[in-house]
């Protein structure tokens, strides 16, 4: 069995890997558009596993960036792990993420990060593969009743100025955080997020932070949640919930502050969620409470979304 890289195996055949395994339509366009646009993938997008031609199994590596209390610092991201059903439990992942792990090595990184879920058959693997789970994700859960509540906050479009604004916002308030609290630009649009679904959270006239809302059957679901610190996020959220009026809401957190906050309003909130963000030191003398203290992670100054890990 051989690793190769994207370049080096069959586009056509990756994406029956991608289908099968993720239900994922990696097409020799998608990547085309992620290498022109994307920094954050490594130059060799993913590696695969190959034998006698036959593309067996993925893993796609990321370098995503982070702000630790040291500064910057870029940690790795695994992405798409996937193998094909003829050949699974023949240990093609774990060669594929030890081959992965080596690059990141050679690149300079301490640290490779990856989201997935706690239900997955992978999160074994990655245990196995010295992943700690950090248990930051929570989901906080109510009816549109409890949700709406006097705030001090409304909400507003980004208006002309587009993915600008947001960006600005980011910019505004990101520096007072660790984590995923740097990001390539433009990242909204990047990451395709809809410029409808963004809200601007606007206190006394003055952007205090945002959030990605959408209503679907009768649920109103929010998410990335940027808040100055000083903003209540169960207010914020009453500000989104005034203006998204829906049966019940479903607030996406991560921070002990916003949790309380929900809690407090009359929210149900579960933590840990069946989410997981994982985390996997690769250097000898790094461990993961390393990570813990240089990116805050667990306390109100990390920043994490979904939009932020692979």
């Amino acid at each position: 069995m051989k690793i190769l890289e994207y370049n080096d195996v069959d586009p056509l055949q990756v994406f029956y890997v991608n289908m099968l395994a993720l239900d994922f339509a990696l097409t020799p366009e998608r990547v085309a558009r992620m290498r022109q646009s994307d920094p954050r993938p490594f130059p060799c997008l993913a590696i695969y596993a190959v034998e006698d031609g036959a593309v067996l199994g993925q893993v796609g590596i990321f370098r995503l960036p982070m702000i630790s209390t040291e500064g910057r610092e870029d940690v790795g991201g695994i992405w798409a792990v996937s193998t094909h059903p003829h050949h699974s439990r023949g240990g093609i992942a774990s060669r594929l993420l030890d081959e992965a792990h080596a690059r990141m090595r050679e690149a300079g990184l301490r640290f490779s990060t990856l989201g997935t879920s706690r239900y997955r058959v992978a999160y074994k693997l990655y245990r196995q593969h010295g992943y700690e789970e950090t248990n930051v994700l929570a989901t906080a859960l109510a009816p549109w009743s409890v949700a709406h509540q006097p705030t001090r906050v409304r909400i507003q479009a980004p208006g002309a100025s587009g993915y600008d604004s947001v960006e600005q916002v980011y910019n505004e308030i990101a520096p007072s955080y660790l984590g995923f609290a740097w990001r390539h630009t433009p990242f909204a649009r990047l990451r395709n997020v809809s410029l409808g679904d963004i809200c601007i959270l606007m206190e006394n006239n003055h952007a205090v932070g945002y959030a990605i809302a959408h209503v679907d059957n009768g649920l109103l679901s929010i998410s990335n949640l940027l808040l100055r610190p000083d903003i209540d996020a169960a207010e914020a959220v009453a500000a989104v919930a005034a203006d998204l009026k829906a049966t019940y809401v479903q607030v996406s957190i991560s921070r002990p502050i916003e949790m309380t906050s929900l809690r407090g309003a009359g929210y149900h909130v579960a933590n840990p969620t069946w989410g997981g963000f994982m985390i996997k030191p690769l250097v000898p003398g790094v461990t993961v409470e390393d990570a813990r203290r240089l990116y805050g992670i667990g306390t109100d100054r990390f920043l994490i979304s979904w939009l932020d890990v692979t």
